[in-house]
């Protein structure tokens, strides 16, 4: 089921932003020259908040420790093999809605 995450006008191309979906973080990017996507808000490494990560517009860096991801296709490109999970993301009216139902988060041990 989609629920909204927020405002369009609340995510600029080049940045990321957080939301909490039906109770569960999510990590919303929008990498420059792409379009907005929804992944898991919690680092598959060691389940730490994404919320803080630094982004590029390019990659996202985990400030916990360091794992790196593409921020197109959620690729981990420093780090163990693993790639963060993609929520269904749909634009309606200016709003961003995530569906987290059916998806679960990955984590590397």
């Amino acid at each position: 089921m989609f629920t909204k995450a927020c405002d369009l006008s609340d995510l600029k191309e080049g940045k990321t932003d957080v939301a909490a979906v039906e109770r569960k973080l999510v990590l919303l990017v929008w990498p420059l020259g792409g379009q907005p996507t929804a992944y898991q808000g919690m680092c598959p490494h060691a389940n730490e908040p994404l919320a803080d990560a630094r982004f590029d517009g390019k990659v996202i860096a985990c400030r916990h420790h360091d794992w790196e991801f593409d921020g197109a296709t959620g690729a981990c490109i420093r780090g163990k093999p693993c790639r963060l999970a993609e929520y269904p993301l749909e634009i309606r009216a200016g709003e961003i809605f995530v569906d987290v139902s059916g998806v679960t988060p990955n984590r590397v041990s």
